[in-house]
């Protein structure tokens, strides 16, 4: 693909369409095109060079190094926004889990408000997202485009990307960016690589990609302004309270440990799929001035549980909204200090766990994307 005026780093594209197999090329894939706002594919290869005794040789010779595994990393942030199929890019780190569905339109489908779930209205759907179980069988391509100096657009393809953390942060006069870290069987280059490996060996047998136009759709994103943190001793209890006053950051990360390093005889090298080897994690932080010690401090000195919800958007059924809905979370540091003139700030790191009743997270999307 040619951007005949534009040589540098503007010019870059990323796309992804979830894959029906692990590092299974898709066929006739459509393309979801994202703008994050850096792109880092890396290539990951170890080599070892046979370096044996012989005398008077006293340089490594070229034809004694060998890759012996090969694997790949993709990391990216972006502005998560109202728009633009995130639920698809979040369902491939969430436990629900949805391919060409329609979103929910049944009752308590929607965001927590007033001590109930809203029931989405037109023009928005719902999509609630959980994370305690397996996510085994989800994996994605990533098409990314690095142009280089002329104005052409470098196609590179991660195959079998499995996201292994998603870090949202906001903080105060911030836009809401989410950091995606991805795990990749395999970084192809369709210009070197005539075949791509497939899935189960080592062998060169899939048709690469074809580079994919990108495609966008304005997308409005989400920010400090329109957003707020309700807390209680339940959920129901925490949508009906009032906001509370003095947080200036937020801060939460799903993290799906794996183990990632399967590479195995007979498959050239390369890895099967990752498969949990831990629970997952689910921990952030809040940042808050000094403003009422209930809020945080005498949850922090007394270790008591609490249920917290963040909404970004408006408490409304037929309004797009983003809400992170976080129970029995314990705040594990966090005594207010003076340690200046300036108002007290404290930042209280927290984790989620869970009762065996309420979800420990869960972030529910209301948008108007009708499929995912």
């Amino acid at each position: 693909m040619t951007l005949t005026t534009v040589g540098a780093g503007i010019g870059a594209t990323l796309g992804m369409v979830p894959e029906t197999s692990y590092s299974g090329v898709v066929g006739s894939p459509t393309w979801q095109f994202f703008e994050p706002n850096t792109i880092t594919p890396k290539k990951i290869k170890t080599t070892k060079q046979s370096s044996g005794l012989a005398g008077g040789r006293m340089v490594d010779v070229t034809a004694r190094r060998v890759v012996v595994e090969r694997s790949a990393t993709v990391d990216f942030p972006i502005d998560w926004c109202q728009s633009g199929h995130f639920t698809t890019l979040l369902n491939q780190i969430s436990s629900s889990y949805t391919s060409g569905a329609a979103g929910s339109q049944t009752a308590s489908g929607g965001i927590w408000s007033a001590g109930a779930r809203l029931t989405p209205a037109t023009p928005v759907y719902g999509y609630t997202h959980t994370f305690r179980n397996s996510i085994a069988g989800r994996s994605a391509a990533l098409q990314m485009g690095i142009p280089t100096t002329d104005g052409i657009v470098r196609q590179y393809d991660a195959l079998g990307s499995k996201m292994t953390k998603l870090a949202f942060t906001c903080k105060s006069g911030e836009l809401l960016v989410a950091t995606t870290s991805w795990d990749c069987r395999y970084l192809a280059d369709p210009l070197i690589d005539t075949l791509y490996p497939t899935a189960t060996t080592g062998g060169s047998t899939q048709t690469p990609y074809t580079q994919a136009t990108p495609s966008y759709a304005a997308a409005i994103p989400w920010d400090f302004a329109n957003a707020q943190i309700q807390i209680g001793s339940t959920i129901a209890g925490a949508s009906a309270a009032s906001p509370v006053d003095g947080v200036t950051g937020f801060d939460f990360t799903i993290e799906r440990r794996m183990k990632t390093g399967r590479q195995y005889y007979g498959n050239a090298g390369l890895k099967d799929e990752p498969v949990t080897s831990d629970e997952v994690l689910l921990t952030g932080t809040f940042t808050s001035d000094f403003v009422n010690k209930t809020y945080w401090a005498d949850a922090f000195y007394s270790d008591t549980p609490i249920f917290a919800i963040i909404t970004f958007g408006t408490m409304a059924a037929n309004a797009p909204a983003a809400q992170f809905v976080l129970s029995n979370l314990f705040l594990n540091d966090g005594s207010p200090a003076a340690t200046n003139k300036d108002v007290v700030n404290t930042s209280f790191p927290f984790a989620c766990t869970y009762d065996l009743t309420n979800e420990p997270a869960s972030i529910i999307l209301q948008t108007a994307d009708a499929t995912v």
